[in-house]
């Protein structure tokens, strides 16, 4: 979809907030016990189910992480926290297009200053173009597919950049300005960039014939970057302060923000916000409860209905909102048995879906069937999804040619050669009891047909890297993306297959590549309504993932935060919005 990232635990949406203990309406705030005027200082807790993946936004591509360098990172244009208007940031406004719809020219805002007090100029930019177009920076692919149409970039001055294109992308201001800056003379003080072209980004072979660009690569590709605070530096309100592994990550405000005081979304309230890590949610409840944290983006459906009780726990607020986001079963479809279709509609048929909304969503989620989020004029209502069915499953098994040959109750078939049983595995990341309970439901359900999968359970970093490394059979996993047009691309293209790209399930049809490869150069939104509908069909029948819901988000907040708001711009929230009042202040003196 669009800039979708991997999901582990929560990300927000504006519309449809449902009314609960004192929150209504989309983008409303908590209102109750509000004291006096919004002041600076103090700290929000937030909890967080694992470490992020990393703390640079061009090589981390997980919503913990993105949650995190959203307060750190700018970009030249963002979007409107309540309507999602994009609206200039670093650029001076949004940029001036040229009518082919392949030049952008943005003129940069000359206050600008990154959190160390150095300026950030058209230098800074033309260098985040570097590293997103570097295609020898491995964990960059997520983020680079919506990139691969720039040609060049090039600084005219110090404060007007222009972005040439090598075909139109309808996208193409959202992308283009919405690449977070980073500083150069921090992360290449050699001037590595320097010794490439955009041109020699564009060829594998001809990237790894440039020494700097090979050089400046395996610099970037190094866990340092990834994670060193003294690296990972910007120009927004918060500076990363401490990452202890396993415990938590600190932001503090950063004293030399250059739009301290002018930001109408990002008023920077909080001294520090401080994301704990408590890699278990039912002991993140009872921290909660307890006041070690203020803010759960996401509380396990059972226990947000039935042991979040407010009047217990008065400090306590809820809430629910509706979320872009959907969950599904993935199937690696480069494994010898589930390349077969047979096979994963097979399974599909074994997944009482109804029965797991009711019973571990506790009604908290609307059934999905396509990629296509189903607020869009692009959606497909046609499509169904695959309705739980035993006895379908066990005659589409027999058809496939899928029989118990030792009579050991697993299904049996004779695969290259050698009698190879239907014996699987199914991963998920650990901690999320949510995806167990599918993991484990699953597994119960196959047996019945003949079908043996284990749950296999890793922690979040090494979860996703087996999923990009393709080491896995079976696994349960969401995306989100950001409110815009449909742009399936990055998932679901062939070409984001190799080299750690998102096509984790290795899905690939021509049909289907030309459709997302025409939907990204066409103006005409009836023409990307047809090419998109002709995509969900493709999926729909090739089975690749099946596809579970989007949830209903229940989140909960200690009510010493004021003007906690929702919203479809990710990652739904924003902390640097909420305030405490000075009588309920636990982490700093009142002054």
């Amino acid at each position: 979809m669009n800039r979708l990232r991997m999901f582990s635990i929560g990300i927000a949406a504006m519309v449809a907030l449902v009314s609960l203990n004192g929150c209504s309406g989309g983008g409303s705030s908590d209102t109750t016990g509000e004291v006096g005027e919004p002041v600076q200082g103090d700290w929000a807790v937030i909890h967080e189910l694992s470490d992020p993946e990393g703390l640079n936004p061009m090589v981390t591509n997980d919503a913990a992480s993105s949650a995190l360098f959203n307060r750190v990172y700018e970009k030249l244009l963002e979007q409107d926290f309540e309507t999602t208007d994009l609206y200039p940031v670093i650029a001076e406004s949004r940029p001036t297009i040229s009518e082919d719809h392949l030049t952008y020219t943005f003129t940069l805002r000359k206050d600008v200053r990154f959190s160390d007090g150095k300026p950030l100029t058209a230098k800074d930019v033309v260098f985040s173009y570097k590293v997103v177009k570097n295609p020898l920076i491995t964990d960059g692919a997520a983020l680079r597919n919506y990139y691969e149409s720039v040609a060049n970039v090039e600084a005219k001055d110090d404060f007007t950049v222009v972005v040439t294109m090598t075909k139109p992308y309808f996208l193409a201001e959202y992308f283009l300005g919405g690449i977070w800056i980073m500083p150069k003379h921090v992360l290449d003080p050699k001037n590595l960039t320097d010794g490439y072209t955009f041109a020699e980004t564009t060829e594998l072979a001809t990237a790894q014939a440039n020494a700097s660009l090979k050089a400046f690569a395996t610099w970037y590709n190094t866990p340092e970057v990834k994670r060193d605070v003294s690296l990972n530096i910007g120009s927004g309100p918060y500076v990363f302060d401490e990452w202890k592994t396993g415990e938590s990550i600190t932001l503090k405000r950063s004293n030399k923000w250059w739009s301290a005081g002018k930001d109408k979304w990002n008023p920077a309230y909080p001294e520090k916000l401080f994301y704990k890590v408590i890699n278990d949610r039912s002991a993140a409840v009872v921290a909660l409860k307890n006041g070690e944290i203020d803010f759960m983006e996401y509380v396990p459906a059972a226990k947000f209905v039935e042991e979040l009780d407010t009047v217990a726990t008065p400090f306590i607020r809820k809430a629910t909102y509706k979320t872009q986001i959907y969950s599904y079963v993935g199937f690696n479809m480069a494994h010898p048995i589930l390349s077969d279709k047979a096979v994963r509609r097979a399974m599909a048929h074994c997944i009482d879906r109804d029965a797991l909304i009711k019973q571990v969503m506790r009604s908290l989620a609307t059934p999905v069937n396509s990629p296509i989020y189903d607020d869009r004029p692009e959606y497909d209502a046609s499509i169904k999804g695959v309705p739980y069915n035993l006895s379908e499953a066990k005659r589409i098994l027999a058809a496939a040619g899928w029989k118990d040959a030792n009579g050991d109750g697993v299904l049996d078939k004779v695969i290259n050669g050698r009698l190879t049983p239907l014996s699987l595995s199914i991963l998920v990341n650990a901690g999320n009891e949510t995806r167990e309970a599918i993991a484990v439901s699953f597994s119960d359900e196959l047996r019945k047909v003949g079908i043996k999968l284990d749950v296999r359970k890793l922690e979040w970093s090494v979860f996703l890297e087996n999923m990009r490394s393709r080491k896995f059979e079976i696994s349960i996993g969401a995306w989100v993306n950001d409110p815009i047009p449909s742009d399936p691309f990055q998932i679901w293209h062939s070409s984001q297959i190799g080299n750690k790209g998102s096509n984790y399930v290795s899905f690939k049809n021509s049909r289907a590549d030309q459709l997302m490869e025409l939907n990204r150069i066409e103006f005409d939104e009836q023409k990307r309504i047809a090419y998109m509908k002709e995509f969900q069909q493709i999926v729909a029948d090739e089975q690749p993932y099946v596809f579970l819901w989007s949830p209903v988000y229940p989140a909960a907040y200690n009510t010493r935060l004021q003007n906690v708001k929702f919203s479809y711009v990710r990652p739904g929230f924003n902390p640097t919005q909420w305030w405490v009042p000075k009588s309920m202040w636990k982490y700093q003196e009142s002054q």
